[in-house]
């Protein structure tokens, strides 16, 4: 997981990530910078970045965790091994052939852009 390996900004990443079941990891990510959106992106699967939108490609998923509008969260305070609380926090799950406009932090399938 990495900040986006300075290509975009305002992104944390994050592969292999339905296999390895990383949901609770991105989660606290975002949650600790919710100016940032988080990308869990399944193996043979990539997002392709063009004006600040992506698309989806490859086999599997990618699940975009958006923490901007969160009204709680335990993540500054909780000790290392605690369970982490987050309300309100946003998830989009994008398969292949979806896309997502990184401004307004919104998906959408290829038919609407046109």
């Amino acid at each position: 997981m990495a900040p986006g390996f300075a290509f975009v900004e305002d992104l944390v990443i994050d592969q292999h990530f339905a296999e390895r079941g990383r949901m609770g990891r991105l989660l606290a990510a975002v949650a600790q910078n919710p100016k940032s959106l988080g990308l869990g992106i399944d193996e043979d699967t990539a997002v392709v970045v063009e004006r600040a939108r992506f698309r989806v490609v490859g086999c599997g998923g990618v699940y975009v965790v958006d923490a901007a509008g969160v009204t709680y969260s335990t993540v500054a305070d909780a000790e290392e091994d605690a369970p982490l609380s987050v309300h309100d926090i946003k998830v989009h799950v994008l398969a292949p052939g979806d896309r997502f406009d990184l401004k307004p932090r919104r998906p959408f399938r290829r038919a609407e852009e046109e």
